[in-house]
């Protein structure tokens, strides 16, 4: 009966991987030209390190392991034309073994195969939305915080020592994909050795202790390295400038990133796309919330903003979210609930505040929970379960939730993948004609739309300087841009105000919504 169990789940598991896959591939015929900042730097890193050019490479903002996974496909070849199409390959390749960890977690909250196959099914439009819309490591986190979450969860954690020397592995690999990971991991996994050592017996303490061990051991050998590569690169001890360069642009002192009101910045070095190839280099004051009551009280309201974006957000994935969330919570706290269905779905709710907490304190985007949306779609499928066994709802009635569980979990990214092809604004093909029609290259600055111009200027290889402090007094701009050697400047929308003596307008209205001015 075991082997049949075993054949038939993993039946299952190979479908819905079949069955993504299909689409996986299907989807590259798509949208392949528009690329975000997030992910021109990470190409532009790769492609550092194929070049052998280790210096630049190394970078304190966007960690090394997206870029990383992304050389051998580079060491074939590269062309600007394909930059998406690397991203893309290796974000869909991340997807399909985040799907695997998805069911391996699924395995550990003991669903029946009729819950796990919907889950595993509900789970392929949200990892090809994670793998397409995006072209930044997320992804990649979530895949890896899945495996991690597999282990840590287990029943039999703490039998073998080498559950938690594995634990520390995975957790440097997602650091090396995003900094944030490391103050979460080191609070996760010492936290639930903790839990488990205070409920064990004298035998499983001395596995955890060794658990415990040799996890922050692997993890701080691993990661230790590259905070060490990093800390000599910008000669101060550091696990990432990411986070420093967020708690900068929060403060109260800034409105904006700088490359929206700082003016015309330049790249920091010979071959960079622009300032955001490594943006903690621009200098900005950093600030700290007991510095003042002022300060303080800028804390509170970001954080109570953030905690109201994370809501906004979780809910936007499956409006039933909030509605698992507080379901787990009376659970735990109702007095004849199971020993162990409270354990399971405390240590999902422990596993979201931590992970969510970090980020509430700085910035929260959407991308940054795809991790806790995994962990509420597998709780909400796990209370199906466990409510049906407790008789509290009849099968009838837990195959109708099962059902409106999988809607509400699958429409919005099955409706962002189906408009997302018609989004193409057509940005490599005005990059291409402002290349062979007008011969644009070298050095370039515009009075907005800061996003496609970047994109531009990758696909021209270019150098783009932002935008100017002031576009409005003609002076000042072209003084600003003489200053700063820019041979070509776009204006989007309306160039009534331009009046620039030692520029000329090329175009002649031949590009709907875009003039440009070289200088002469």
């Amino acid at each position: 009966m075991g082997n049949k169990n075993f054949i038939l789940d993993n039946l299952d598991l190979s479908i819905v991987l079949i069955i993504y896959s299909i689409l996986a591939i299907i989807s590259l015929n798509f949208y392949h030209f528009n690329l975000g900042a997030d992910g021109i730097s990470y190409i532009s890193i790769a492609l550092k390190y194929v070049n052998g050019d280790w210096v630049n490479a190394i970078n304190g903002v966007w960690s090394p392991l997206y870029s990383w996974l992304m050389t051998p496909i580079m060491l074939i070849g590269y062309n600007t034309a394909y930059a998406t199409y690397i991203t893309r390959i290796v974000s869909l390749i991340i997807g399909f073994f985040t799907i695997i960890g998805i069911s391996h977690l699924s395995s550990i909250f003991e669903l029946d195969r009729t819950i796990k196959r919907a889950l595993l099914v509900t789970s392929i439009p949200m990892v090809l939305f994670f793998a397409i819309i995006y072209d930044t490591p997320d992804l990649l986190v979530v895949c890896l915080l899945t495996y991690y979450f597999s282990i840590i969860f287990k029943p039999d954690y703490s039998d073998k020592w080498t559950n938690g020397a594995l634990c520390g592995f995975i957790g440097a690999m997602a650091f090396l994909s995003k900094s944030y990971i490391f103050p979460f991991f080191l609070v996760h996994f010492i936290l639930f050795n903790l839990i488990y050592y205070f409920k064990g017996g004298k035998l499983k303490k001395a596995n955890i202790k060794k658990s415990l061990f040799f996890g922050l051991m692997v993890f701080m050998l691993i990661s230790g390295i590259w905070i060490g590569t990093i800390s000599e690169k910008y000669d101060k001890l550091t696990i990432g400038t990411a986070n420093e360069y967020n708690h900068e642009v929060i403060g109260p002192d800034y409105p904006d990133h700088p490359v929206y009101f700082m003016g015309l910045i330049k790249p920091p070095y010979p071959n960079a796309t622009s300032t955001w190839d490594d943006p903690y280099l621009v200098k900005m004051k950093d600030w700290s919330p007991i510095e003042s009551l002022h300060n303080f009280d800028y804390q509170l309201n970001i954080i109570a903003e953030n905690l109201y974006r994370t809501l906004i957000m979780i809910e936007y994935y499956s409006l039933l979210s909030l509605i698992i969330i507080i379901t787990s919570l009376y659970l735990i706290l109702k007095s004849d609930t199971p020993e162990f269905v409270k354990k399971n779905l405390s240590y999902l709710l422990i596993s979201i505040g931590i992970y969510t907490g970090g980020y509430c304190l700085i910035m929260v985007q959407e991308r940054f929970l795809w991790p806790i949306i995994i962990l509420v779609m597998t709780c909400g499928f796990y209370l199906a379960k466990k409510l049906y066994d407790n008789k509290s709802i009849s099968i009838r009635i837990r195959n109708i939730f099962i059902i409106i569980l999988m809607f509400s979990f699958i429409f919005n990214p099955a409706y962002e993948l189906i408009n997302y092809p018609h989004t193409d604004n057509g940005i490599y093909d005005l990059s291409k004609t402002l290349q062979n029609d007008y011969g644009v290259h070298g050095n370039i600055a515009s009075n907005g739309n800061w996003g496609n111009t970047l994109q531009i200027a990758y696909y021209l290889n270019s150098q783009y300087y932002g935008l100017p402090k002031n576009i409005n007094d003609s002076i000042e701009l072209e003084n600003e841009l003489l200053a700063n050697n820019i041979n070509y400047y776009f204006v989007w929308g309306d160039p009534i105000n331009v009046h620039l003596l030692n520029y000329n307008e090329i175009t002649n209205g031949r590009i709907s919504g875009l003039r440009i001015y070289v200088i002469n």
